[in-house]
């Protein structure tokens, strides 16, 4: 890569698409910044295996970076894979080396054209051959022939939510409170989906959080209709699912939320002393669980399915660029993913590749 003005950026998101090669999107930062949701990323594309001066590419995209992910069209002529973008207005920008394009989920966003306010999504997954979003509002999508909405049920419809607030009666009136108590607890739905992972297109768990308050919620998609397990817990965010198998299914959350089971025997909280922290994800590596946390205290934490041992990811990872700052409030990482034998690590201003052995701090070309 050329020489290049530095830049005051922050990393957002992240996604590897093999030991070798990982994707990092940035924003804006400091003096720089935007709105968080402002129709802005690069994308930048790191290659380990290629020599120093063309490990790093780069790509402008006039929207936001909600989520990348990786996707392997069966369709092809060959079975490579490549990076696939999600925007928050539902923009799905397909990296494919056959020529890039890009599609748009009609009616999600707030911002867009076609929007008719459904709220933003945030999670693109590829489940068995299919490509599936999800995201605000219970919006659950996928990918066929074309984007479209595959349930229903907790889908907060806007336009019903107008015509109920058209009912509204006067803000002196006595009914008012009634009016108010109703629409919180039985009105429409405001759901947001956070992530979701699947074995198939029977098969496919999301979590996330609802108001008022902040209720977990945890869904379970088998095809047909979609099921609301038990998930152990009556307050907190889900964040993170993994599926071990049908009977071992993982999920993270805020507040050092960790929760083991299905939705046939039911979900159990682990018993660890996870503290405060915000576990982004979970990633399966060398026997163990590690998970990113961003906050309280935050850092990589691993567990122990097999003893129960929670603890700091072993070796510890380097000190993060922001805990120079004393007055950084920066805890730790939000994205650890596993592929092979490799495990890569992003926060805000840092990124690692862990071969196994030791902990390499890899420098983003567009950071001083």
């Amino acid at each position: 890569m050329k020489n290049r003005k530095k830049k005051n950026v922050m990393q957002t998101r992240a996604y590897a698409l093999s030991e070798t090669v990982l994707a990092i999107a940035t924003v804006p930062d400091g003096d720089d910044s935007e709105d968080p949701y402002a129709p802005y990323g690069m994308l930048s594309i790191y290659d380990h295996s290629a020599t120093t001066s063309l490990r790093w590419s780069q790509k402008e995209f006039r929207f936001h970076i909600q989520c990348i992910r990786t996707f392997t069209n069966t369709k092809r002529p060959t079975l490579e894979s490549y990076f696939v973008i999600l925007s928050s207005e539902g923009d799905v920008f397909h990296l494919d080396p056959d020529g890039h394009f890009k599609e748009k989920i009609s009616k999600a966003g707030i911002g867009t054209i076609d929007s008719i306010g459904y709220g933003r999504v945030n999670r693109i997954s590829k489940i068995g051959d299919t490509l599936y979003v999800c995201g605000n509002n219970g919006q659950i999508y996928n990918r066929v022939n074309d984007w479209e909405l595959i349930e229903t049920k907790i889908l907060n419809d806007p336009l019903e939510e107008r015509k109920l607030h058209d009912t509204a009666p006067s803000t002196l009136s006595p009914e008012f409170m009634d009016w108010i108590t109703n629409i919180l607890y039985n009105g429409p739905r405001n759901v947001y989906l956070n992530d979701m992972s699947g074995i198939d297109k029977d098969f496919i768990y999301l979590c996330g959080e609802e108001p008022p308050g902040t209720r977990p919620v945890l869904c379970l998609w088998d095809g047909t209709t979609l099921h609301e397990p038990e998930c152990g817990i009556t307050e907190g965010a889900l964040t993170g699912i993994y599926i071990e198998s049908p009977e071992s299914v993982w999920v993270c959350g805020r507040e050092g939320v960790l929760l083991h089971g299905n939705a046939q025997t039911g979900f159990t909280r682990i018993d660890a002393r996870t503290r405060n922290n915000l576990f982004h994800m979970i990633t399966p590596y060398r026997g163990k669980l590690v998970l990113p946390a961003s906050v309280s205290p935050g850092g990589l934490y691993e567990f122990d399915p097999k003893t129960g041992a929670f603890g700091h990811f072993d070796p510890p990872l380097p000190r993060l660029s922001s805990r120079d700052d004393p007055d950084s409030i920066e805890g730790g990482p939000f994205f650890a993913q596993a592929c092979g034998d490799v495990l890569w690590v992003v926060g805000t201003k840092d990124t690692f590749r862990f071969d196994g052995t030791t902990w390499e701090r890899i420098k983003h070309p567009d950071m001083p």
